[in-house]
């Protein structure tokens, strides 16, 4: 093998280890590429976003759909240059075209290099020797894994988000639509009956959970914000934080003690603090400006 041939190795090694670690280990901030790429891209955003003054905050709402493109983009060509640089000292000689003289340039390693990776395949190109035709093989396997998990990684993601906004709403309506959660105690406890309420408080303390969770395993969600303030994941938490306050400090212990000192009361102000402070933390070290995305203070 040559230089080239082992820098191109080196190169796809390299992307494929920053997509098992951002698709399939799927745990905040333990991709190489991914999350640096994926801030470049966010400041890119930003830094567009700043000239529709007004309009910053629709334009911020294409972050998250950008990202991903450009993620995926991202990979793609890394995958194929590394497979470029395997492929063209071998042009010419192990790998032809059908007919006519073959070009030996990195333009058309490029493109023999995206036809071996891609499942559709074509090309006049084809290998005429073992270690070639395994070679080829090979990046057609790679091509298809990659794709089929980097499809299944996007449909988890979505699915994540529409949990969160669904959450979201939810915590709205429990509002009014106010955002304020006193609002929320006094329609858990309609004229002093929280009979139902420990119930409803338990569905939220394992929403907030899951969207917890999400946010740990797929990153790319704190890219994403809504014009609407109601989707912010970080009102949210607030919101839920300000309701187990209130319990606490002004429902009656010796008339509500049961409710007050329920589990489900307790899980919930831990869980709610957890997701808050988590999901501030790694946005801070993602966004470096702040609570933003997804997670924008209203």
């Amino acid at each position: 093998m040559t230089v080239e041939q082992i820098a191109g190795a080196g190169l796809m090694v390299l992307f494929l280890t920053d997509i098992f670690l951002t698709v399939l280990y799927a745990r905040a901030g333990t991709g190489l590429l991914a999350p640096r790429w994926n801030r470049i891209v966010w400041n890119s955003v930003k830094i567009l976003a700043g000239l529709f003054r007004r309009r910053r905050s629709a334009a911020l709402s294409f972050a998250g759909p950008v990202i991903v493109v450009a993620l995926i983009a991202f990979w793609a060509i890394g995958l194929t240059t590394g497979a470029a640089l395997i492929i063209r000292p071998e042009l010419g000689d192990a790998i032809q075209p059908s007919n006519g003289g073959a070009s030996t340039d990195f333009v058309t390693a490029l493109l023999v290099a995206g036809n071996s990776l891609s499942i559709v395949g074509g090309g006049d190109y084809s290998p005429h020797t073992s270690a070639t035709r395994i070679l080829f093989l090979v990046n057609s396997l790679i091509g298809a894994s990659v794709l089929s998990l980097v499809l299944s990684y996007l449909v988890q993601v979505y699915s994540a988000l529409r949990e969160r906004n669904a959450l979201a709403l939810t915590v709205d309506l429990m509002t009014g639509g106010t955002g304020d959660a006193a609002e929320i105690l006094a329609r858990l406890g309609r004229d002093g009956n929280f009979s139902n309420a420990t119930s409803e408080l338990s569905n939220l303390v394992r929403s907030i959970a899951l969207t917890k969770e999400a946010h740990h395993f797929y990153p790319l969600l704190f890219y994403f914000r809504f014009t609407e303030p109601l989707y912010s994941a970080s009102r949210m938490t607030f919101v839920v934080l300000d309701l187990t306050t209130l319990i606490e400090t002004t429902l009656d212990r010796q008339k509500h003690g049961d409710l007050v000192r329920s589990a489900p009361v307790g899980s919930l102000q831990s869980c709610a603090r957890l997701c808050s402070q988590h999901l501030i933390k790694i946005s801070r070290q993602w966004m470096r400006n702040g609570p933003t995305c997804g997670l924008q203070i209203l």
